[in-house]
């Protein structure tokens, strides 16, 4: 199994558009299994996959009585012992299986952190790796901050992928990322930088040629030949809970989708 995150410490890059169209991409397009591990307690990948009951998730957070049965990524994270199997739920689509977020998932960080019997930034990859035959990939959703949940991601990682917009927000998010990039390759030799590229990317404006090129000159050899450009598609597959390809299923796709085609293809090659 090979594990992809997609992390950019600045929020409103693309990150969960990103993992919902490759995750689906690879398992439609290539016949891939696929299992989406969403660490964003946002849940925005979480409701496009998997049916999220918001009134029941209210009542449990708020009288503090979460169902035993309905597991996710949070339990995962606070139990060792925890069989990742009872997490896994199956999509309805082929191929591809999400283990779930949850609202409290950002309040579990603080209990992780008060066990001070095992290095908590292992807990994910101790996890996943029982699972590493039943899946070709493994793609993971963050949230935008420096957290251990997110520092949980990329141990557990074998390739780093960061989203960019054309703003001053995302050259601080790349500089910050690529820091954390450094210090986690330290005790996660396997986890290498896929690459950089820009959402909602475009060129005529002259904002997008001077970030551009500013990142060019300092991060060159990780930027990739695909920009994801604007469409309304994405915005509607978000609010319809439907994955951009399965929306935008016509033969004459949109832009958007032939991006991201693209950039699943790329990530396809890779060795």
């Amino acid at each position: 199994m090979k594990t992809i995150i997609f992390f950019n410490n600045k929020g409103g890059v693309g990150k969960t558009a990103s993992v919902t169209s490759v995750a689906h991409m690879l398992a439609s397009q290539y016949n891939k299994k696929v299992l989406i591990v969403d660490l964003d307690p946002q849940m925005n990948t979480t409701s496009m996959f998997n049916e999220v009951n918001f009134m029941k998730q209210f009542f449990e957070v708020y009288k503090g009585e979460k169902s035993g049965t309905d597991k996710s990524v949070e339990d995962l994270l606070l139990d060792t012992e925890l069989d990742i199997h009872e997490c896994i739920k199956k999509t309805e689509y082929d191929n591809l299986d999400i283990i779930p977020s949850y609202l409290t998932l950002s309040e579990a960080e603080e209990r992780m952190k008060a066990d001070v019997r095992t290095p908590q930034q292992f807990k994910l990859k101790e996890h996943l790796e029982k699972i590493q035959d039943e899946y070709d990939y493994c793609i993971i959703d963050t949230s935008p901050s420096v957290s251990i949940i997110n520092i949980n991601g990329l141990v557990a990682a074998d390739e780093l992928y960061v989203p960019l917009r054309c703003d001053g927000g995302s050259l601080l998010g790349a500089a910050i990322v690529m820091n954390l990039y450094k210090v986690v390759s330290r005790y996660n030799s396997k986890l290498k930088m896929g690459g950089m590229f820009f959402t909602q990317w475009n060129g005529r404006k002259n904002v997008s040629k001077s970030v551009y090129n500013l990142l060019n000159e300092v991060f060159g050899q990780y930027i990739i030949p695909v920009n994801i450009g604007t469409s309304k598609n994405v915005e509607e597959s978000s609010l319809m809970q439907i994955p951009l390809l399965a929306y935008d299923s016509g033969k004459n796709k949109s832009k958007v989708t032939e991006d991201y085609l693209k950039l699943t293809e790329y990530i396809f090659e890779r060795i």
